[in-house]
């Protein structure tokens, strides 16, 4: 797969959602005040874009900046926001909650086709075909596509409560609920737009609630709204998403340490024992098979299966190199403290080879100090865990992205300052943008099957690495174990000939005594060794962890083969299945956060 620097630098994007009220609850005749108020918006959005794009040319991609407003286009609110952006020269996102010739039916003729204009100018225009639920239920199905979809919420209301189900102030605490930013034009144009959001609080509310947000002057924070949205990471986070974004990168380096042990204990075949991670190229080729199904699905699928690949093709490759070579690490930190330990003994065995002995456990130890040094430099076990959660990340936006589900605050709270991980995802989400689509039954059909597809996928991994992991852990604990039975033999035989005969003799032309100390003081150590191994590696826990993750994959995809085709409950499922995935990388980071890469002792 062909790549360049600008496959990596994200398009600098920033998506607007719209919801609003309807006529007759909208008087019309606060039209050009509510268009003039979402102009200026759309203007302030576009020019601090510009700035940030201009203060950040190398992250940002070479594209021109881009501002876009995801809108259902229903009479009203939506139309006057969707008739502002297209008129400042920002592009349009429609989001239907109908196809075209029924949702025309909710319209009067002229309505509709002002309407239609509208379509025409949109650059991707989806439209949900499942009307199992009602028609309540599809209007709140597109409102929840387009609160998935935006950065900023514009939210057309009369500050009244709601009046019925799904309503405008329905959107707008669901909004608030999610930490997602809102800006709240007054539906009866007497009072300036005003700003929403959990992160005006010093402290970030868990749960904001519309009735307790912090608000202010929407024209004053906006800018300082969208470089907080927006504006790449700075401090160590730069350093890494500047590394992660660099056009060329060097390939996968060779590890033996980790594959030998796999080898060893019988947890891999040594036919299948690789001492270099799989290329990026490797891991986008995996995860095409579940994004080429949707490559005609206008410019999203070009984005999905062009940049989109890449960038997980290469966090991918990366999160397994960085695992290789700090597994490969701490196991040879281990196996050479047990060297050590070995050369040191030896001495009683060969007391005429004692200098030479010193001199190469003195080597030995500096090899681990070093070992160690460059290890914890290169941050090895931080590097990987951020590649591995950008992998994840990527790919599930991957499998949820063809629902309409960019998800861009499901993982953040009201922070301002996300680290580079989090920040990157979104930004690749912003620029993947809304999927082309009627999402009717074939659809339906063919984003469960993706789904089943990399569930399985996911299973077979999980099952083979809970064998793996069990298997390897048995025999390290198990060679440990008999360590200690063969000390405990040496210690009982020792005895045993010095109480029965008085004297231990020479054994093979060397001191018994000796011999005995040899072994007691070296076959523990060696236990110890493997001991540290076991538990640097985590295989017992990781062992376990894939097979309870196997075990929720497998209750779900059995779900979501009994589940009657709907895209709510296809929608539910990939929510839930994001949950499961990122678990297992979320354990990752506890328990590798609290055993960094250390000298063995």
């Amino acid at each position: 797969m062909t790549s360049s620097s600008n496959q990596y630098r994200p398009r600098l994007t920033l998506r607007f959602g719209i919801t609003g009220h309807r006529p007759p609850r909208l008087d019309l005749a606060h039209s050009d005040t509510i268009r003039t108020a979402c102009a200026e918006i759309f203007n302030v959005a576009r020019g601090s874009l510009v700035t940030l794009h201009s203060a950040h040319k190398s992250v940002f991609s070479d594209v021109t900046p881009e501002v876009k407003l995801v809108t259902s286009l229903a009479e009203g609110a939506d139309v006057l926001a969707a008739e502002a952006a297209l008129d400042t020269g920002n592009a349009i996102a429609a989001c239907l909650p109908f196809p075209q010739d029924v949702y025309a039916k909710d319209f009067g003729a002229e309505e509709w086709a002002r309407t239609e204009k509208m379509l025409a100018a949109a650059d991707t225009v989806m439209s949900i075909d499942d009307h199992s639920q009602g028609e309540t239920a599809a209007y709140e199905a597109a409102g929840r596509v387009v609160l998935a979809q935006s950065d900023i919420l514009i939210a057309i209301w009369d500050g009244e409560a709601a009046r019925g189900r799904g309503g405008t102030t329905q959107v707008i605490a669901e909004a608030v609920a999610l930490h997602q930013p809102v800006i709240h034009i007054d539906a009866k144009g007497k009072k300036p737009p005003e700003l929403l959001w959990s992160g005006l609080h010093e402290a970030v509310p868990d749960r904001p609630s519309l009735d307790g947000v912090q608000r202010a002057d929407a024209r004053l924070a906006l800018p300082h709204l969208i470089e907080a949205l927006c504006a790449p990471p700075d401090g160590d986070d730069a350093a890494e998403l500047a590394s992660f974004i660099a056009p060329q990168h060097s390939k996968p380096k060779s590890s033996l340490g980790w594959p030998l042990l796999l080898a060893a204990t019988g947890a891999k075949p040594w036919s299948r024992i690789s001492t270099r991670a799989p290329t990026a190229d490797d891991s986008a080729r995996w995860l095409k098979p579940h994004t080429e199904p949707f490559a005609q699905n206008g410019r999203y699928g070009e984005r999905l299966n062009g940049s989109m690949l890449c960038r997980f093709g290469r966090a991918d490759a990366q999160a397994n190199d960085f695992a290789l070579r700090f597994r490969s690490s701490f196991v040879t930190n281990f196996a050479m403290a047990g060297l050590a330990v070995f050369l040191a003994l030896l001495g009683l065995l060969i007391p005429e080879a004692k200098k030479l002995l010193i001199a190469l456990e003195l080597l030995v130890i500096l090899l681990i100090i070093a070992n160690t040094r460059f290890a914890n430099r290169q941050n090895l076990h931080r590097c990987w865990l951020d590649r591995r959660h950008l992998a994840e990340r990527l790919r599930l936006l991957a499998m949820a992205s063809p629902l309409g589900r960019l998800s861009l605050r499901d993982v953040e709270d009201g922070t301002t300052h996300p680290g580079w991980v989090s920040w990157y995802a979104r930004a690749s989400a912003r620029e993947l943008g809304l999927v082309r689509a009627t999402f009717d039954r074939a659809y339906l059909q063919k984003v469960r099957g993706v789904m089943l597809s990399l569930i399985d996928e996911q299973l077979g991994y999980h099952k083979g690495n809970a064998h793996s992991m069990h298997h390897a852990n048995h025999q390290l604990h198990r060679a440990g174990d008999l360590l200690f039975v063969g000390t405990i033999i040496a210690c009982v035989t020792y005895l045993a000939i010095s109480f029965g005969f008085g004297k231990v003799g020479d054994v093979f032309g060397m001191s018994g005594t000796g011999l005995v100390t040899f072994i007691t003081a070296l076959f523990p150590a060696l236990a110890a060794a493997l001991y540290g191994i076991r538990m640097q590696g985590d295989f017992a826990a990781t062992g376990e962890r894939s097979a309870a993750i196997s075990h929720q994959l497998g209750k779900l995809r059995n779900a979501l083969d009994a589940d009657p085709l709907s895209f709510d409950r296809l929608a539910e499922r990939s929510r839930r299945l994001g949950e499961i995935m990122l678990s297992e990388v979320q354990q990752w980071h506890l328990h590798y956060e609290t055993r960094p890469m250390t000298l063995p002792g």
